[in-house]
């Protein structure tokens, strides 16, 4: 098979790049480097093809079987940093992959979110959800850029027969991840304050819910997908374990026999007090989350700057 991975040199495209490659898979990726990192594909550099490029521009006469989009900032400082960067390489960019998965008559694999529910009123929650999403504040340009190329996939395979998978993928975290000081990068965050004996930052009183994913099992989660997802679905990658903030606090301190106070902040507008998935739907495929939050916060801890996944 051959797969182009827009986004590749991310923290989660990379992990992915490694275990396809690791099945035979011929590789490339294309990444513009705004928030992916080189360092990155440094075990797999000999055994990849890199583009340099941006999914807005990029054009290739290339074949591939998938076309995986994994390309946008991530995180809510970039968001309110670059809004219209972020906004036009989930509209715009989205729009570029899918012609050129179309050229390939290849399945076009989207990397949506759970931030397309917005603040959800339905807790856990499922695909079916329609969200519930500020179209103008200044996590729109994430929220609305993930719906919109939703929609677009969707428009693309009720016209032009366009062969997808949407994954909506909630909180994962693990080696690679980068902005360990940026609001939305919480266990990151945790993590490296703890280690320092800083106090860990919270937004909020720390109330607030999500559900987090080690990378290894939201990797799992896309194999299995490319192998046994249905084409036309839609599907949350996530655990159904759900925490508050104030809690992961004590649990990272706690894990990493930290002496870390906490130190509360503002909260940011518009962010969501419960974020909880529903997986009901991939776990008839067989998926089961393995990595617990206690360990993979151990497995974190022992690979910043080193880039392995347990």
């Amino acid at each position: 098979m051959k797969a182009l991975i827009a986004g590749g040199a991310g923290f989660l495209g990379s992990f992915l790049a490694e275990s396809l490659l690791n099945k035979g898979w011929e590789i490339y990726i294309l990444d513009n480097l705004s928030s992916g990192l080189l360092e990155n594909l440094e075990p797999i550099k000999e055994n990849i093809q890199f583009i340099k490029g941006d999914v807005i521009t990029y054009s290739t006469r290339e074949k591939f079987d998938y076309v995986i989009n994994f390309a946008s900032n991530a995180s809510r400082a970039e968001w309110e940093k670059y809004p219209v960067e972020v906004a036009l390489s989930n509209s715009v960019g989205s729009k570029n992959l899918i012609e050129i998965a179309l050229n390939s008559d290849a399945t076009y694999i989207y990397a949506s979110s759970s931030e397309v529910y917005g603040t959800a009123t339905q807790i856990p929650t499922t695909e079916d959800y329609l969200g519930s999403v500020s179209t103008t504040g200044t996590r729109s340009p994430y929220d609305e850029g993930k719906r919109f190329g939703d929609a677009i996939t969707k428009a693309y395979e009720r016209e032009y027969g366009l062969k997808n998978i949407i994954i909506r993928f909630f909180n994962t975290y693990g080696p690679r991840m980068r902005g360990g000081d940026f609001y939305g990068r919480v266990i990151d965050r945790f993590v490296r304050q703890a280690q320092n004996n800083e106090p860990l930052t919270i937004y909020g009183d720390g109330s607030q819910t999500r559900s987090f994913t080690y990378v290894s099992d939201a990797v799992v989660a896309i194999l299995m997908l490319i192998e046994k997802g249905k084409l036309g679905e839609i599907y949350n990658v996530g655990s159904d374990n759900e925490i508050e903030i104030l809690k992961l606090a004590d649990i990272v301190k706690e894990v990493l026999n930290s002496s870390s106070e906490i130190k509360f902040l503002p909260l940011p507008e518009h962010d969501p007090k419960r974020r909880a998935a529903d997986i009901t739907k991939i776990k008839k495929l067989g998926y089961k989350p393995k990595v617990s939050l206690q360990d993979g916060i151990k497995f974190m801890a022992n690979s910043i700057n080193r880039g392995k996944v347990k």
